[in-house]
């Protein structure tokens, strides 16, 4: 197996990029979770996120 490595970000103490954390940018943000979210209703609360704004 091939080791997937991060930017140069990882390892020098920095947050990174989304890249590094391997976040997907999803259309929206619960406000609740403090985090992007794919759909309009939060799968993690279950509550309703709202639209990012571009």
């Amino acid at each position: 197996m091939v080791k997937k490595s991060g930017c140069e970000h990882e390892g020098k103490g920095e947050e990174g990029c989304a890249a590094c954390r391997r976040e997907e940018v999803f259309p929206y943000w619960c406000e609740s979770c403090a985090r992007p979210v794919p759909e309009k209703r939060c799968p993690y609360c279950g509550l309703k996120a709202q639209k990012k704004k571009d």
